[in-house]
């Protein structure tokens, strides 16, 4: 092989690893913790809030509203789902929404508990 086409290859293959490690990093954009978050500079817990803010409303909207390709998600809806079914929505997705598997059990409860609020 010549020295020109072992190049040409080396560089589309190093040009597709930059390409699927940015894709895969823009998909896991996610909490991995349940670090505390920074409030008027004090440190507290995050709250179903800032768990939504970070997870769901870039989808779902700011104010539970829904977008073009994601239901609104209104209390009264989220009443009528039972806490696992719920759960396991969040977590491992459904439908075209993604699961959010990286949440800790906490932040899953608080997000549950922020989606039945009215």
């Amino acid at each position: 092989m010549s020295r020109t086409r072992a190049s040409l290859l080396l560089g589309r293959a190093s040009l597709a690893l930059v390409a699927a490690i940015t894709v895969m990093g823009a998909c896991s954009a996610q909490p991995s913790s349940s670090a505390p978050v920074a409030q008027n500079g004090v440190a507290t817990e995050m709250s179903g809030a800032d768990v939504y803010t970070m997870s769901c409303a870039r989808c779902h909207g700011a104010n539970r509203e829904g977008k073009t390709d994601a239901p609104a998600l209104n209390p009264v809806k989220m009443a009528s789902l039972g806490d696992q079914p719920l759960r396991f929505t969040i977590q491992y997705g459904k439908g075209r929404m993604r699961g959010f598997g990286g949440l800790t059990e906490s932040q899953v409860d608080k997000l549950v508990a922020y989606l039945r609020e009215s």
